[in-house]
């Protein structure tokens, strides 16, 4: 029941907006085929996937999941009779929430890809909104979230799907890191070996080996510190 109301909420909007399941596909890169399998089946698709539809849509990737819209700085409205209150860096919390603000989220797919930069904001999918103390330390305009592919950081807890959060050129003592190894990006737990010179590659899944590389090595390109995750693995 869960998907088919995810679709029955997207499917309402791409109607609303007069798209067609052609157009659609095409502003979110994949074929109306696949979407009529996502529709036919209830499949929901991958987190990037999502974002992108929620984008295409108008709407937020938690109305899709959910039928309830979240705020956003430019889209004031009332939620529980209660109205948003917003200042420069998005909503201001009210008793009981924490705050909150905007990171936009990339199109590539972490662990895959031909190591290729990271986009201009122009080039962004969407936004998703986190916690301001996931930002602790860091500064927050550096922040940008990527989803997930692959298995080898099951460990702790990241799935194909989710999305990392990461700040850009942050980088600081051992931890779970983007970076692209050999020209392909990758989420890993880095091990830094200031005496030998060395640092340590790690994934969070048994199957997988342990690299090491040369600190001096220019196949290792640092993107970035993790600094959370959201899970948008679909059970």
């Amino acid at each position: 029941m869960f998907m088919k109301e995810f679709w029955i909420r997207a499917e309402g909007l791409r109607r609303a907006i007069n798209l067609t399941r052609k157009e659609l596909g095409g502003k979110i890169e994949v074929s109306p085929k696949t979407i009529d399998n996502w529709v036919a089946r209830d499949i929901v698709p991958s987190g990037d996937k999502c974002f992108a539809l929620a984008n295409a849509l108008g709407a937020t990737v938690e109305y899709l999941f959910t039928g309830d819209e979240i705020a956003l700085p430019d889209d004031p409205y009332i939620v529980a009779d209660r109205p948003r209150i917003y200042n420069q860096n998005g909503i201001v919390p009210q008793d009981d929430e924490e705050p909150t603000f905007l990171i936009p989220v990339a199109p590539q797919r972490i662990s895959a890809g031909n190591g290729e930069d990271f986009l201009t904001e122009s080039k962004y999918i969407g936004h998703v909104r986190i916690l301001e103390r996931m930002a602790k330390g860091v500064d927050k305009t550096s922040l940008i979230a990527a989803a997930v592919k692959g298995d080898s950081m099951t460990g702790v807890q990241i799935f194909e799907g989710d999305l990392v959060i990461f700040a850009r050129g942050h980088i600081s003592e051992n931890g779970i890191y983007v970076i692209s190894l050999f020209g392909e990006v990758k989420v890993k737990r880095l091990e830094f070996r200031a005496a030998e010179q060395k640092i340590y590659i790690h994934s969070e899944n048994s199957r997988y080996s342990t690299e090491s590389v040369t600190m001096e090595n220019e196949n290792l390109i640092i993107l970035g510190k993790v600094v959370g995750w959201v899970h948008c693995h679909p059970y």
